[in-house]
């Protein structure tokens, strides 16, 4: 019965080191929404991020996202 627990946590770390890791965002605003609505565009309202740029930058970092990127960089660490 031992062997099978040992083995069913075995089974457990490997399923959990192979989910994608949360991207910062999700880390410490629960959402890349979130960290737009209330970081970036109160940001640019009140003239301390500069419109144009934070556009390419939140597009950027959207891709990143969306395509993995954070946990890849999580993995070369």
């Amino acid at each position: 019965m031992a062997c099978i627990r040992a083995l069913q946590r075995r089974i457990k770390r490997i399923e959990e080191a192979e989910k994608p890791k949360p991207s910062p965002f999700t880390v410490m605003f629960g959402s890349f929404d979130a960290w737009v609505e209330h970081e970036v565009l109160p940001g640019i309202e009140s003239g301390a991020l500069d419109r144009r740029d934070m556009v390419a930058v939140v597009a950027a970092l959207r891709n990143w996202e969306h395509d993995g990127t954070w946990s890849a960089v999580q993995v070369m660490r």
